[in-house]
């Protein structure tokens, strides 16, 4: 697997007590907002902020990511369909990523979006998370510590994921495109990276389907 499918991330992830609420991200209220004429931007600036204030729901943080003419998109459908309203696999998932960031500490220069998507993926399931546990140091990752002997399908797919996420290679769009080479659940599991990697730990905010007024 390589040539992971790129996307424009943000490497800065601020960390703040201040939480927006829905009121606090009204359009209506953006600067970048012109009355009937609505936003002038083609794309929101302050999106991560409104995951956060949960106003934008899962799906349609997904649909950002991926460009329309995407391979990708025939997969959106089922993937958005199945959310069950968590980007963990499990409360176990959580748990490891939680306590191993811990133990980590934070170094600002380290703790980007791309290191806790990778994070995110590392820490998915047990045996991933035993193979991969040595490559974590207080630069980043080593990606050369991994135990790869005998790694299952799935495991490798997400391995490949996360380090596409922070080095050359990875996995592929036609290969994301391909149940056949990535599973259902590992192809949730990367395209919820690919939200942590681009909004930051907000993403963990993201919720199911979103009524809006109109």
């Amino acid at each position: 697997m390589s040539g992971f499918f790129h996307f424009q991330a943000k490497e800065t992830l601020y960390i703040h007590k201040f939480t927006y609420s829905a009121e606090d991200v009204d359009c209506k209220l953006c600067t970048e907002h012109f009355g009937r004429n609505g936003c002038r931007q083609d794309f929101c600036p302050y999106y991560a902020e409104r995951i956060e204030a949960g106003v934008i729901s899962y799906g349609e943080a997904i649909s950002s990511l991926i460009p329309p003419t995407s391979s990708i998109r025939p997969r959106l459908p089922g993937l958005i369909h199945g959310f069950p309203g968590s980007l963990w696999a499990d409360e176990k998932h959580e748990t490891r990523m939680k306590v191993f960031d811990n133990r980590l500490g934070y170094i600002k220069s380290r703790n980007t979006p791309s290191y806790y998507a990778a994070l995110y993926l590392l820490t998915s399931n047990d045996a991933l998370y035993r193979r991969t546990a040595n490559c974590f140091y207080h630069g980043g990752i080593d990606f050369s510590y991994a135990v790869l002997r005998g790694i299952s399908p799935h495991s490798y797919a997400l391995f490949c994921a996360a380090k596409g996420l922070r080095h050359a290679g990875g996995v592929t769009e036609s290969e994301l495109a391909d149940p056949m080479t990535i599973d259902d659940e590992a192809f949730r599991l990367i395209m919820n990276a690919l939200l942590i990697a681009k909004y930051g730990t907000a993403a963990f905010n993201l919720k199911g389907e979103i009524f809006h007024e109109p």
